[in-house]
């Protein structure tokens, strides 16, 4: 039987209307947007996510920049792709000169303060540090050296920082919090995880010691909440709130109680055979010899290309994994209903622009694939898109038109009534939000970085194809999304859709010349 938590709020009691909105920004990581009931999801309920849905404006066809943390951040607070910022992977930091939606609203007098995972470094270099000067034991080493650090960093004139994920994420202001809960020696007995599965995938089902009330997503919502409330009324903030989970390991609290059973969650969706028309890394990466191969450079996608053979991965594991993906949502549910509560509370929330995103997807054996990495399907780069704000956005629609991540900062500035800078490259979604038009642009482009001198692939999508082309390759990916959105058929050399191909290259060339003109950082000597 379904259940979830459902977050009872109070009704509105204190605070006054700042001159401008107040905007917050949450984010999570690796969230497909089926693992939300308002996207359809029927073998979960996250009720208080759904909330926004009701009272703002869900939109069903968002897309990431790339399909990987650092990259798609860094695209989502910038308003550029990934040839603009030069972030091309996990391991690169994002320029430290490059402006971020928070530089824009400081300039405007905003408070901006960061909350959870960033990830605008590698997580093992200290705020502000040089990439290369530091190794990921660092992180470890800046543990209780992190209170000292509370910004700026990156535009955000405070920060709180969490780094890594779950059983490896104890670390930054977070990791230095958990040491004033428990002493080090309990917190390495709390920190233990044991496998539900024979075979670690890294879908792996883990269940974890870690008590709900140390878990970092309460704690996120713990420091979101404690900004709002001791935040002036007199002073519009910029929020921005990053959740660490459903990202991979997937461990979950033995205390947490709200779960997914894995008999309620569907298996993968996979068909035999359906990989034999996809480029050859395809198969690689799902029978665990993709290192090695002539696709692999020295620099891989995080969290891609383990080494695990999907193929041996039972449907009974398969399930858990999944079913602890979905139930590490339903925490993420549960404290974000509290930061929502509190904005009623404060009397914030008519006039708080609230947008709820993730930075990509997750593949959870769709495809015979688990994570991320070079695959651009629909679970990896479609995310979740929910945006509320009552004095300007109508309430409850579907917004069926596209929508990139690159559009999140000039449709915040566009409805603080400010200037687009010449320098992004997203448009104003505002007027498609608003019901004033079905579409504010034709199509969404997606750029992925393997290695710079191996696999790169550029991706456009449309209302109804999708268009992968691989740089120096002869193959290629074409869906007609509209008979096969499964995506399991490529249509890549069919020659009924010969003129799609024709057509869809020529749009990617013409973003690919928009880009160069616009003095893109991404070297590839």
């Amino acid at each position: 039987m379904l259940h979830s938590i459902v977050v009872e709020c109070a009704g509105n009691s204190i605070g006054m209307k700042a001159r401008r909105p107040n905007v917050l920004i949450v984010t999570t990581d690796q969230q497909r947007a089926d693992s939300l009931s308002c996207y359809g999801a029927t073998f979960t309920a996250t009720p208080n996510i759904d909330r926004l849905a009701r009272e703002g404006l869900l939109c069903e066809r968002a897309y990431c920049t790339n399909p990987v943390c650092t990259p798609a951040r860094a695209s989502l607070f910038s308003g550029q792709y990934i040839s603009r910022h030069g972030a091309w992977n996990v391991g690169t930091s994002v320029p430290s000169d490059t402006v971020m939606l928070s530089h824009r609203l400081a300039a405007l007098g905003y408070r901006t303060h960061y909350v959870g995972k960033a990830h605008f470094q590698p997580h093992g270099v200290p705020p502000q540090a040089s990439a290369r000067a530091h190794s990921l034991e660092t992180l470890y080493q800046w543990k209780k050296r992190f209170p000292a650090f509370r910004g700026p960093y990156y535009g955000f004139e405070t920060v709180e920082l969490s780094l890594g994920h779950t059983n490896y994420g104890l670390a930054g202001h977070y990791g230095a919090w958990l040491l004033t809960q428990v002493s080090e020696k309990e917190l390495d007995a709390l920190n233990r995880c044991e496998p539900l599965s024979p075979y670690d995938f890294q879908g792996t089902a883990w269940d974890w010691h870690l008590p709900v009330r140390l878990h970092n997503s309460v704690w996120t919502a713990d420091r979101a909440i404690a900004f709002l409330r001791a935040h002036p009324s007199d002073q519009p903030f910029f929020l921005a709130v990053g959740f660490q989970d459903p990202h991979h390991p997937h461990c979950v609290p033995l205390d947490f109680v709200d779960r997914v059973l894995p008999e309620d969650v569907p298996p993968p969706r996979y068909q035999d055979g359906e990989l034999d028309d996809k480029p050859p890394h395809f198969r690689l990466a799902r029978e665990g010899r993709l290192e090695g191969s002539p696709f692999r450079g020295a620099f891989k996608i995080a969290g891609e290309g383990t080494g695990a053979d999907f193929r041996r991965v039972a449907e009974r594991d398969a399930r858990l994994g999944r079913a602890y993906y979905y139930t590490m949502v339903r925490l993420i549910d549960r404290e974000f209903g509290r930061i929502l509560c509190c904005l009623d509370e404060l009397g914030l929330a008519d006039n708080t622009i609230v947008i709820f995103t993730s930075d990509h997807g997750e593949l959870l054996g769709d495809h015979g694939l688990w994570l991320k990495g070079p695959f651009h399907y629909e679970e990896l780069v479609r995310i979740p898109l929910l945006v509320r704000w009552p004095a300007g956005f109508p309430q409850g629609r579907k917004i069926a038109g596209l929508i990139s991540h690159v559009d999140l900062v000039p449709t915040v500035l566009a409805a603080l009534r400010q200037p687009l800078p010449q320098n992004l490259d997203g448009v104003d979604a505002g007027p498609m939000l608003r019901g004033e038009t079905a579409a504010t642009r034709e199509a969404v482009f997606i750029e992925c970085v393997d290695d710079p001198r191996k696999l790169r692939l550029k991706t456009v999508v449309t209302l109804d194809r999708k268009l992968t082309y691989y740089h120096a390759q002869s193959f290629g990916e074409l869906y007609d999304l509209a008979r096969d959105p499964a995506e399991v058929v490529n249509r890549w050399t069919e020659r009924e859709y010969a003129s799609d191909k024709e057509r869809l290259l020529t749009r990617l060339l013409d973003h690919m010349e928009y880009l160069e003109r616009r003095e893109p950082r991404i070297s590839y000597a």
